[in-house]
């Protein structure tokens, strides 16, 4: 049996990745299992799926602890979150990023893989500048490591459960399976743990949490950053104003800061900002 873990941001596709990696595998004539981990999760929130692959029926009903392969739809994850628990030593670490694959930091005797997913996603208009649906993609690179499914088999999943641009999913698919580069299992010495984190803000009771945002640090949910060209800002103050988490303040000109601690990359003010001054990028 192979055991599959996905980590990504909500919005990103990694539970709808998570099924269709398990059509894929039942079109091959496998016995696949898929669900996914339901928290509190919402647009750009670390989100945790789960996908198994036997030749007999899984009989199991557990998260998977110790992963044949850990799947990171956003190399963000790997600083604030622990994604490569209980990896297998032999196992796979796969991560949508365009840095080379021996760059990544992964326990000893780790396979790595590196495919730039977002680079993919944008190129066939799969979900927006500020949100790339990478999934397809991704499966496309986890086919080609692994050989848990066959291309022909995931591109035919993608053709009958992707109702939204099939096509475009399809190509991402062959794309993603032709550009994932891998070196063998050597891994690095020591990895990395999440980094330290305020602790979290002791919510009232009832349906509306009455904190103010200066408590929440979201600036781990983000995949996209907001990069401001000044020289083109004319001090509207739209992107103040339409911010939701208070992530924009002023400089002695009347110029916006961003605070970055609060910004969880929505792209709002991008998206508001009438001179277009705003630029949305991807790992700054």
């Amino acid at each position: 049996m192979i055991e599959i873990r996905f980590h990504g941001r909500g919005g990103q596709g990694a539970v709808v990745a998570s099924e269709l990696l398990a059509q894929a595998a039942f079109l091959d004539g496998k016995q696949p299992q898929s669900f996914p981990f339901f928290g509190v999760e919402r647009r750009g929130a670390p989100v945790t799926a789960y996908t198994r692959v036997d030749e007999r029926p899984v009989g199991l009903r557990t998260s998977i602890t110790a992963p044949d392969a850990v799947v990171v739809f956003d190399p963000g994850l790997l600083a604030s979150e622990s994604v490569t628990d209980g990896l297998r030593s032999n196992g796979l670490l796969l991560v949508n990023t365009p840095r080379p694959p021996e760059s990544l930091a992964a326990p000893p005797g780790v396979r790595r893989a590196a495919v730039d997913a977002t680079r993919i996603a944008l190129s066939h208009h799969l979900g927006t500048p500020m949100l790339p649906i990478v999934n397809t993609a991704v499966l496309g690179a986890l086919a080609r490591a692994t050989g848990v499914v066959s291309l022909e088999s995931l591109r035919r999943a993608v053709e009958q459960f992707v109702p939204a641009r099939p096509e475009e999913n399809r190509r991402a698919a062959s794309d993603g399976y032709s550009e994932v580069r891998a070196v063998e299992g050597t891994g690095s010495a020591t990895v990395s743990g999440p980094k330290a984190r305020p602790p979290a803000p002791r919510l009232p009771e009832g349906p509306i949490a009455s904190v103010s945002s200066e408590t929440i640090h979201t600036s781990a949910w983000r995949t996209f950053t907001p990069v401001i060209h000044l020289d083109r800002c004319t001090k509207c103050n739209f992107c103040w104003k339409f911010c939701p988490d208070a992530a924009i303040e002023f400089d002695a000109n009347g110029y916006p800061v961003l605070r970055l601690a609060y910004c969880k990359g929505c792209g709002i003010c991008a998206a508001e900002c009438p001179p277009k001054t705003i630029e949305m990028v991807a790992g700054a």
